[in-house]
């Protein structure tokens, strides 16, 4: 495109290294580190948008701003994603509700130190503090109708692989800035968020349940009692072959995507949290183990750190298999491996997005985020 030359994506870089001496950087940079950058000159780009995945720039407008606004405008499309504005969009007015994200995150770059005197802002004081949704509901029962706004339809809409996208670099994001010291910059809404879009997908009381109830003559319950609460009603009893000792093996080789570790992870923290089994071990794998996380019941789960991205071999898991003897095992994997013999003990294939993979022995469950769980 004729519009854009050398001095253009100079400034660009200039802006965004700029961004990382502001309030917010420590988490905003980690998101800032994920998106490509295209300079799109039309009627549909007046301004700035972002996806999932890319940020696009008209150049006109860019070069029509001072330094400190570009800046802002910035911070602004990188909130958007940090809020998973697009992911949140769902059923409602594209346009109203991306006039109160809008009015939200300016608010709040206001109230941050920002610049915000070289641009009209969408910035109603009244709004400081207010959920986007809050704000959404305000403007619909004052009408519900679009306000001139420059920087209209900056939220794009996602779709379910672009939705996946963004909740997993936002959670990248989020335990990068709590490694390095800035949780802080971490707002409650987005903690909030993270919870919601990664409820667990797969039934696990089902799948555990129907799973060693073939294993044990003594009623038990996978709802563990909380050893900090001793209310007599909350019942709870394990019997020899339930959850004394779960491991659960997590695939971090090459060929698992950032979106599949995000859902692996949500999935441990259900069965951690809410089943609470008297002691999970979690491990990641490669060709070889990676990383061991040991919870007993009621210890907290965070997000797991990824090493590897190699093969996958299934031996060294297979070995501590043989060496601690758990109670049983759970393989989150796409089945991008080869099978071992059989370890004598239950053994549960969780298949993300791979239909055609089949295994010689243990419970087969099929996982896609498009098409759900088969149970096979």
């Amino acid at each position: 495109m004729n519009a854009v030359t050398p001095d253009i994506d100079e400034l660009l870089k200039k802006t965004k290294g700029n961004l990382f001496f502001q309030k917010g950087a420590g988490f905003l940079g980690p998101l800032l580190c994920k998106l490509n950058f295209e300079w799109v000159d039309s009627p549909e780009i007046q301004t700035a948008a972002i996806s999932a995945t890319t940020l696009y720039w008209n150049p006109t407008f860019f070069l029509g701003l001072d330094k400190e606004t570009r800046i802002t405008v910035l911070a602004h499309e990188l909130w958007h994603n940090a809020l998973l504005h697009g992911a949140r969009l769902n059923e409602r007015d594209h346009q109203i509700w991306n006039e109160a994200a809008d009015h939200v995150i300016n608010n709040m770059l206001q109230d941050h130190g920002y610049y915000m005197g070289g641009f009209d802002y969408l910035m109603d004081p009244k709004y400081k503090k207010w959920s986007t949704e809050d704000v959404y509901d305000d403007l619909m029962k004052a009408g519900g109708k679009p306000k001139p706004n420059s920087m209209g339809g900056d939220v794009l809409p996602m779709d379910a692989a672009q939705r996946e996208i963004a909740i997993a670099n936002v959670v990248a994001a989020t335990t990068t800035a709590r490694m390095t010291g800035k949780a802080g910059e971490i707002p409650g809404e987005t903690s909030i968020l993270i919870e919601s879009f990664l409820h667990p997908k797969l039934p696990w009381e089902t799948l555990l349940f129907n799973f060693f109830n073939a294993l044990t003559t003594e009623e038990y319950s996978f709802a563990r009692p909380n050893r900090r609460y001793t209310d007599p009603l909350i019942r709870g009893n394990i019997g020899r072959n339930g959850l004394e000792h779960l491991v659960y093996f997590v695939d971090v080789s090459g060929s698992i995507t950032d979106q599949q570790v995000v859902r692996m992870n949500s999935e441990v923290k259900y069965i951690q949290e809410q089943l609470r089994p008297e002691r999970l071990t979690l491990i990641t794998f490669d060709t070889k183990i990676r990383d061991t996380y040991e919870f007993e019941a009621d210890d907290p789960f965070d997000e797991i750190e990824i090493t590897g991205r190699g093969g996958t071999d299934l031996k060294d898991c297979w070995k501590y298999l043989e060496d601690r003897r758990p109670t049983a095992c759970i393989v989150f994997t796409d089945m991008g491996l080869s099978i071992p013999e059989n370890p004598g003990l239950p053994v549960i294939w969780i298949c993300v997005d791979n239909p055609r993979a089949e295994v010689p022995y243990g419970q087969l469950v099929h996982f896609s985020e498009k098409t759900g769980v088969n149970v096979v």
